[in-house]
């Protein structure tokens, strides 16, 4: 069986966990074919927007403890299989194309933080978030340590993370860790809408505003000004801008080809 199923229609690129006996548990497998997945998508300029979830009962468990895949006390061993990790984290967070999570049921350790490595989370109400790490001795890994101080602070990231508690659906929208609550059965269908929405756009465009407000946080104003001027530079090139110049004089929809 295959761990992980791809479709791709209209510009969207779509990435579904498939262990759904394990809750869609990290292992060594998975963890190989989801980075594949990433790449594929990263590289494919017809591949427009992604979007993201898990089979079955809930998004993704976490690292599978019982079967990872590999020798947790071999180190080297160990080593490869959170660089492979690493890759998909990477991947869908530097990639210059929007990446939507659609999150249901447990989204914890390592699934949390693949939730959180993407630009968008759209959520269910039986979503459950959690840095469950602590409760098994260990420290957060996939992200965990940049996401979490980044999105809420050191002080509410210190209290989930040293507590490993769990976080509801509302919760998390509550303290800004996730875009949109939904009903049961909602977050696939509405991340979709929001996928093929995101694929009609300026990929260029949204792809370089990524890639600079991943540098933000980082940089003085004066800085940011100059990668905006650098990337508005760039962008103005496009034919996209062109098309949606042209649109805005005929007071019309543009029509973006994300080139």
């Amino acid at each position: 069986m295959a761990v992980i199923h791809t479709k791709f229609y209209d510009g969207v690129f779509e990435i579904e966990l498939n262990r759904p006996d394990n809750l869609n548990a990290l292992n060594y497998e998975l963890i190989i074919h989801l980075s594949e997945a990433v790449n594929e998508a990263k590289r494919n300029p017809a591949i427009r927007s992604v979007i993201l979830y898990g089979k079955g009962k809930g998004f993704c468990a976490g690292g599978d403890l019982k079967d990872i895949g590999v020798e947790t006390t071999d180190p080297i061993a160990l080593r490869d299989f959170m660089q492979k990790g690493h890759e998909a984290i990477l991947g869908l967070y530097r990639m210059e194309k929007p990446v939507i999570a659609a999150v249901h049921g447990p989204a914890v350790g390592a699934g949390c933080n693949l939730a959180f490595a993407c630009d968008l989370i759209i959520a269910e109400d039986n979503a459950v978030f959690s840095e469950i790490f602590a409760k098994v001795g260990a420290l957060p890994d996939f992200g965990g340590l940049y996401f979490l101080p980044k999105k809420v602070g050191m002080h509410r990231a210190a209290e989930f993370i040293f507590t490993g508690k769990k976080m509801s659906a509302h919760t998390a929208f509550e303290y800004g860790f996730i875009n949109e609550v939904v009903g049961n059965n909602e977050a696939l269908l509405k991340g979709r809408e929001l996928a093929k929405s995101l694929a009609n756009g300026p990929t260029k465009a949204l792809g370089m505003a990524k890639r600079i407000m991943h540098q933000a946080a980082h940089l003085s104003l004066e800085d940011v000004l100059e990668l905006e001027a650098y990337g508005q530079s760039i962008i103005f090139q496009t034919k996209d801008f062109s098309e949606g110049r042209k649109a805005f004089a005929e007071k019309r929809e543009a029509r973006f080809l994300g080139c």
